[in-house]
């Protein structure tokens, strides 16, 4: 009985053992974002090792994190400026809404209120954005314009990753006195996957006759 409780693949280690991954994976992601231009390519580094690591149980996360980093640091970093440019313009749109509304016109609180609505549209392109990259080798240009393009492409699928993210980043700011903060990120990750993988193999090309099916294909 207590060989068998001690056994590699005990429920009760195999539990313990991706609790331990999404924490130390979650603070890989916090501690490479943390230069705000890098979140991109950290963003990229999480999904691909939560999705192959995790979820299709190839083993070594933490390696997988740091090679997908490096390799998607440069095209990561130019997609998060650019982004992030369009985010402060974003922002500077809702506070203005917020101000006309604090009028209290209820035409301008219904606005205020679709567009923040709205927002799940571009943070679904964002969303959508960095598992590309982490699957795809591109240019930053053509990350973004493929980002945009399979968004709308298949609407329902990324806008309900987009509210997976929301939902994220809410328990992370409301419970961030908890440590949330150190489990949100990579069960983004992988809760968005299971809407984003059936996309992406969309786009994937077939194995050639007698090549080894990639994981992210099985």
């Amino acid at each position: 009985m207590f060989q068998n409780f001690f056994r590699g693949d005990n429920p009760i280690f195999r539990f313990t053992g991706r609790v331990l991954d999404v924490l130390v994976l979650s603070g890989m992601w916090l501690v490479c974002s943390l230069p705000v231009v890098t979140v991109g390519a950290a963003s990229a580094a999480l999904y691909y090792s939560c999705v192959k690591c995790l979820r299709f149980h190839e083993g070594r996360p933490y390696r997988s994190f740091w090679e997908a980093f490096r390799l998607n640091l440069r095209t990561g970093t130019g997609a998060t400026v650019i982004l992030l440019l369009i985010g402060l313009l974003l922002d500077a749109g809702y506070l203005f809404l917020v101000m006309a509304a604090g009028t209290g016109s209820p035409v301008w609180e219904t606005l205020r209120i679709a567009y923040l609505a709205a927002l799940l549209v571009p943070l679904a392109v964002v969303t959508c954005a960095f598992p590309l990259l982490s699957r795809f080798t591109c240019t930053t240009g053509g990350l973004l314009r493929s980002a945009v393009i399979i968004t709308f492409r298949h609407l329902p699928r990324t806008l309900g990753a987009a509210a997976v993210n929301a939902a994220c980043i809410a328990a992370t700011v409301w419970g961030w006195y908890y440590g949330v903060i150190l489990l949100t990120p990579a069960l983004s990750a992988l809760a968005s996957s299971f809407l984003l993988e059936p996309v992406l193999r969309k786009y994937t090309p077939a194995p050639a006759e007698g090549e080894e099916t990639p994981w992210y294909l099985r």
